[in-house]
C-alpha cells in the first residue's frame, strides 16, 4: 500500500508540471531567502564582534571590590555553634579608583595567557581653543602599554599616536570634536579637569573610532595628567585593561577575578548594548524574512487543495476501492512533502551558491576613513547549520500546510459524489 500511495502522489504530480515547478519555485526561493538574510545578519554580528575587539580590551579590572567569604574562625565541632569571624566594615571610599594599579597589572602580566595589561584612567574634562569650549571624557592611558592591548595606535587618521609617550604633554583627539574645537594636529589646547587643575597641551593626533562616544567626545592623554586631572595618586587607575585570547573566557575572568579581588567584565559584558542591538535587528529580520517561508508553505497547501477539489470524483472511486482515509491523506502529504523537500534542497544550493559569490566578490561600501567599526563590506557568515535548521524548518510549515489542507480528501463519501451530490 505504501509503495502504491508513493507511485500515485508521483503521478499526481506529473499530471500538473506547471503547478508543481512554480509550488516548488516559491519554496526554493523562500529557502534560499531565509539562508541568505540568517547568513548575512549573522555575518554582521561577527563582524562587528571582531571589529570591538580590535578597540575593546578582552577582560577589564573595575574598582568594584568583591565581598570576601565569611570563614570560621575555628574549627566546628560536633554539638557545639559555629565560632564565625567578624571584621570591621571598610571605610566607604567615594574615589572609584584602583589603588595599586601598577603592583596589580605586573601580577596579571605574570599569567601565562595573558597578552598585555594597560591601566588607564577616565575622568571628565572641559577642553578649550580659542573661544570654544567643549566638554569630553578624559581617557589617560600609557601609549605603549595600550598599544598591546587595543588597536587605537592603528586608529590615528592624523598625526601620531607614538608622539604620546615621546612628550608628556600630548593629546589625541576623536575626529569628531576635534571638528567642533577647530582645532588642528599641533595646536595647543587647554584642558580642564574636575578638580580645576588646567594643562596646556599639543594636539598631537587625531582618532577615528566609528563610536560615538569615542569620536564626538574623548581626548586620549598619558595617564599621568589624567591622574593629575582627576587628583588621584600616581598608582590609581580607574581600571585595568587585559588582552587574553578568547577561548575559555569566562574561566580567565574568574581567575583574574579571585588573583585581583575585584570584578571583572568580559568584553561582551562591557559592550553588551552594542551587540544587543544587532542581536535584536537580527531577530526582527528573521521573523520578517519568515514570512516568505509561510507564503511559500501556503503555496503548497493552495496547490494540494486545488488538487483535492478537482479529484473528488478520484478520490470517491479510490475510496469505493477500498482505500482508506489514512491512505488518501497519506497520498496528498507525499505530495508537499516531496514538494518541501525538493524545494529546501534547491533553495540551500542557491543559498550556497549565491554566499559563495558574494565571499568571493565583496559588496564594498565606501568606509568612513580609519575607523575600525565602519561596515567596508557585505560579510557572510556560511554554516552547515543554517542549512539544516531553515530546511527543516521550510519542510514542517510545508507538511502542517499540507495537513491541513487534505482534511478535505479525508472526508469526501463515496456515495454523495459518484451519485453527483458531492
Amino acid at each position: 500500500m505504501t509503495r502504491t500511495i508513493w507511485t500515485m502522489a508521483l503521478r499526481q504530480m506529473r499530471a500538473t508540471p506547471r503547478a508543481a515547478v512554480l509550488t516548488l519555485a516559491g519554496v526554493s526561493l523562500g529557502v534560499a531567502v531565509f539562508i541568505f538574510t540568517v547568513a548575512m545578519m549573522d555575518g554582521l554580528l561577527v563582524y562587528f564582534s571582531s571589529r570591538i575587539l580590535r578597540i575593546a580590551p578582552t577582560l577589564t579590572v573595575l574598582p568594584e571590590t568583591l565581598q570576601p567569604n565569611v570563614q570560621p574562625l575555628l574549627p566546628q565541632e560536633a554539638g557545639k555553634p559555629l565560632v564565625m569571624s567578624l571584621t570591621r566594615p571598610p571605610v566607604p571610599d567615594d574615589r572609584p579608583t584602583i589603588r595599586g594599579a601598577t603592583a596589580l597589572a605586573a601580577e596579571l602580566a605574570k599569567l601565562p595567557w595573558v597578552e598585555g595589561v594597560a591601566p588607564a584612567a577616565m575622568t571628565a574634562g572641559i577642553l578649550g581653543f580659542g573661544t570654544a569650549r567643549e566638554s569630553a571624557t578624559v581617557f589617560g592611558v600609557e601609549p605603549r602599554a595600550e598599544a598591546k592591548v587595543t588597536e587605537f595606535h592603528r586608529l590615528v587618521v592624523k598625526g601620531s599616536w607614538d608622539r604620546l609617550y615621546l612628550t608628556s604633554q600630548g593629546v589625541v583627539l576623536g575626529y569628531k570634536l576635534a571638528e567642533r574645537l577647530g582645532a588642528d594636529v599641533g595646536d595647543r589646547i587647554l584642558l580642564t579637569g574636575e578638580a580645576g587643575a588646567a594643562k596646556d597641551l599639543e594636539v598631537v593626533g587625531i582618532l577615528a573610532v566609528g563610536i560615538g562616544g569615542w569620536d564626538e567626545g574623548t581626548a586620549v592623554v598619558p595617564l599621568s595628567v589624567a591622574q593629575g586631572l582627576a587628583g588621584w595618586g600616581s598608582d590609581e587607575a580607574s581600571e585595568l585593561r587585559l588582552r587574553t585570547p578568547t577561548v575559555e573566557l569566562e574561566r580567565k575572568r574568574r581567575q583574574v577575578q579571585e588573583l585581583s579581588g575585584r570584578r571583572v567584565e568580559r568584553w561582551e559584558e562591557t559592550n553588551r548594548a552594542a551587540l544587543q542591538l544587532f542581536r535584536t535587528i537580527g531577530i526582527t529580520t528573521y521573523l520578517l524574512t519568515g514570512f516568505v517561508l509561510l507564503v511559500a508553505g501556503l503555496g503548497i497547501a493552495n496547490r494540494l487543495a486545488t488538487v483535492i477539489l478537482n479529484k473528488e470524483r478520484d478520490i470517491a472511486i479510490l475510496r469505493a476501492y477500498g482505500f482508506s482515509r489514512a491512505a488518501i491523506r497519506g497520498m496528498f502529504l507525499v505530495q508537499g512533502l516531496l514538494l518541501a523537500i525538493a524545494g529546501a534542497i534547491l533553495g540551500s544550493a542557491l543559498a550556497f551558491l549565491a554566499i559563495s559569490y558574494f565571499q568571493a566578490f565583496p559588496i564594498r561600501f565606501a568606509p568612513r576613513e580609519g575607523a575600525a567599526l565602519a561596515y567596508t563590506e557585505l560579510f557572510l557568515a556560511n554554516r552547515p547549520l543554517y542549512y539544516g535548521v531553515v530546511g527543516l524548518l521550510a519542510t514542517a510549515i510545508a507538511l502542517l500546510s499540507s495537513a491541513l489542507s487534505v482534511r478535505r480528501a479525508a472526508r469526501v463519501l463515496p456515495v454523495e459524489v459518484l451519485r453527483g451530490r458531492g
